[in-house]
């Protein structure tokens, strides 16, 4: 039985750092104070703004502190997109002869 059938598969999942950049924005607060009140460096918050770094479970308590917003949440952002570029590496592997 393929159980591929009835699973949704997004074309785009976006990373956690897309959406702490819109909560960043929403709440009037810059990335050097972000990091401040979070205690990581500037440099770790830029890194997942730019979608370069993930974000790990440690990581998302302390996001979740600063913008209210489930660590959860915060997670499953994360798995999402992990997925999603495994997926997308899979099906490349695929194509390549």
């Amino acid at each position: 039985m393929d159980t591929k059938l009835n699973q949704y598969q997004p074309n785009v999942v976006f990373h956690p750092g897309i959406t702490l950049k819109e909560k960043l924005e929403e709440m009037k607060m810059s990335n050097k104070d972000f990091a401040l009140r979070t205690g990581k460096p500037e440099k770790t918050i830029i890194a997942v703004l730019k979608g370069e770094s993930s974000l790990p479970a440690d990581m998302a308590i302390l996001f979740e502190k600063v913008t209210h917003i489930p660590v959860s949440f915060w997670i499953n952002k994360q798995t999402n997109y992990n997925e999603y570029v495994a997926r997308k590496s899979h099906e490349q592997d695929k194509i390549r002869p």
